[in-house]
């Protein structure tokens, strides 16, 4: 009896542990790939899509004005990343600093669920069902930054969507961000509380029979 109630033990501690790693590990972070990009000159596609796993993402983009307006906004531009995830969470953080000619104004994120087709331009209409998270954004003395809360989303395809103007007409602007991603807890194995309830009703046999 000693020898089967420590090889359960043994069993119930190596299962354990096994969660614990799998639940800890998290990749380094790493470039998040441009997906899309629109400005007066129309939409550029880069068909990136990656499938992401719990870490951090960096994203950032160069963007020069064009003197034209883009989807209502004066020398507005679109920058759309768009990623495929297992059930997680999500946040982000998106700056820009203002260095002389080098500007962006109205800096705004906006995470977006994705089904294929056109990609969601924030201010036009969006397909029905679509999950709109938007972020709010405060200036400081020589720049901006938005901030998009921790969210909740199901496994699927979604586009985080960086957006501004280049106030400049062939000036340009930069902003930089990261996106975090945490992946749901990995359950634990459907018969691990029926193994529990086994080894204490054991336990509690082994001790009667003392």
């Amino acid at each position: 009896m000693k020898k089967t109630n420590e090889a359960l033990f043994a069993l119930i501690t190596a299962t354990a542990l096994s969660i614990s790693v799998a639940d800890g590990a998290q990749a380094a972070s790493v470039a998040l790939p441009l997906d899309a990009t629109t400005t007066s000159a129309g939409t550029t596609y880069f068909n990136t899509n990656p499938t992401l796993t719990g870490s951090s993402y960096s994203y950032a983009n160069t963007i020069t004005g064009t003197g034209q307006t883009v989807a209502g906004a004066s020398q507005g531009f679109f920058d759309d990343y768009v990623f495929t995830i297992g059930a997680s969470s999500a946040d982000s953080v998106t700056s820009t600093i203002n260095l002389g000619a080098s500007q962006i104004d109205n800096l705004q994120a906006s995470l977006f669920s994705y089904s294929g087709g056109a990609l969601p331009l924030y201010g036009t209409a969006l397909p029905p069902g679509t999950i709109e998270e938007d972020g709010w954004s405060t200036a400081f003395s020589g720049g901006s930054y938005t901030v998009i809360a921790p969210i909740t989303l199901p496994a699927g395809t979604y586009a985080l969507e960086i957006r501004g103007t280049v106030p400049t007409v062939g000036g340009t602007g930069t902003y930089s961000g990261v996106l975090d991603l945490t992946a749901a807890p990995v359950p634990l194995p459907a018969g691990l509380p029926l193994l529990l309830s086994g080894v204490a009703g054991l336990g509690f046999w082994s001790r009667r029979r003392r």
